[in-house]
């Protein structure tokens, strides 16, 4: 993906209309009953958890979203510290523009940032079937000193957008094989 098409990812998420107009979350479809008088103590309350050998605050990821631009390093900066202040998790966005110009890298290393939390590496999975293989996860991991890697599925993106990587077959056993060796965990995730 070129460094263009990630700026205009940010350019039109700040400045055009985004957001669905039929299309929803469906959290309207949940009502919440009313306790005046739960038996419960608050300070009792604990949501932290353990993920990948590393105490969380909460289960929350804010999770892949840029790399690859300035604007995006400052982007990845911010939030990578917002995750750390408050013990949750971060994931980068796809760091194969990375990969492919070195000189990309900084937009996505955010240790520095985020010393302690859980710090997610992420590559798309079809690049499995386009000559990327367990060196370029291991280079990703190590990009960003990892806990782990996302591989995300994006097929439908992928089938849209005019230089999309369409080949799909045979990719489960490139993934396994990632699984295997990899020396840290791998997470597989769906985007859409």
């Amino acid at each position: 993906m070129s460094e263009q098409r990630k700026a205009d990812h940010i350019r039109i998420n700040l400045e055009e209309d985004v957001n669905f107009r039929a299309l929803t979350t469906g959290l309207e479809n949940y009502h919440f009953l009313h306790q005046a008088l739960p038996e419960l103590n608050w300070a009792e309350v604990d949501p932290s958890i353990t993920f990948l050998g590393k105490t969380l605050q909460a289960p929350l990821l804010i999770s892949s979203m840029t790399g690859g631009t300035e604007q995006a390093a400052q982007i990845n900066r911010t939030l990578a510290a917002a995750a750390e202040a408050r013990g949750i998790a971060m994931g980068v966005g796809s760091q194969r523009p990375a990969l492919e110009d070195s000189s990309l890298a900084a937009s996505f290393k955010v240790r520095e940032q985020a010393p302690t939390t859980v710090l997610l590496a992420n590559l798309g999975a079809v690049q499995l079937n386009y000559g990327y293989g367990v060196d370029h996860c291991c280079r990703a991991v190590d990009m960003i000193e990892a806990d782990a890697l996302i591989l995300h599925f994006n097929v439908l993106q992928e089938a849209v957008q005019p230089e999309g990587d369409t080949n799909f077959r045979g990719l489960l056993a490139k993934v396994e094989q990632v699984c295997r060796t990899l020396p840290v965990p791998v997470i597989a995730k769906e985007v859409g």
